[in-house]
């Protein structure tokens, strides 16, 4: 993880400088950190302090959320489906819960173990035709906000 981190800072520190046309050297200089230390970021050989990320972002025009959102894009997205998932195995078993408490308080219903199974049938039909719209629609992703916006 800390590999792809690195590259990811090395990627933005690099095309930033290259986009205001600052040499190494140059921003070495406006910026008093190392040529060396410079070098390294730019090669993803080392991780930077925040301090240095706090002054590199200053002279090249990023900001720190920046590298973050770079950097938890693949994992939000992990998280979000992981969300998802849980969140169709509650309303399974809730919807499940509720269909039997109906059958356990009913004295009459069902009659034969025929009805039973099509009451079940039904019940599983009507369930994976919501979940399927849910997903379908992205709705689900509304029940994971975090902070305001739709993961």
């Amino acid at each position: 993880m800390y590999k792809d981190k690195q590259q990811m800072i090395a990627k933005i520190v690099k095309e930033q400088r290259i986009q205001l046309n600052y040499t190494q050297k140059d921003l070495a200089d406006i910026s008093n950190i190392s040529l060396r230390s410079i070098q390294r970021i730019e090669k993803g050989e080392v991780t930077p302090r925040i301090s240095t990320l706090k002054i590199l972002s200053k002279f090249l025009n990023f900001t720190l959320d920046d590298l973050d959102n770079n950097h938890l894009n693949g994992s939000k997205k992990r998280v979000t489906f992981f969300r998802e998932v849980t969140i169709s195995i509650l309303l399974i078993c809730i919807i499940l819960l509720i269909a039997t408490a109906y059958i356990a308080q009913s004295k009459t219903f069902p009659e034969t173990d025929f009805e039973l199974l099509m009451y079940y049938s039904i019940v599983i039909v009507l369930l994976g035709v919501i979940l399927i719209k849910l997903w379908k629609n992205k709705k689900i992703g509304l029940l994971t906000q975090s902070k305001g916006k739709v993961s």
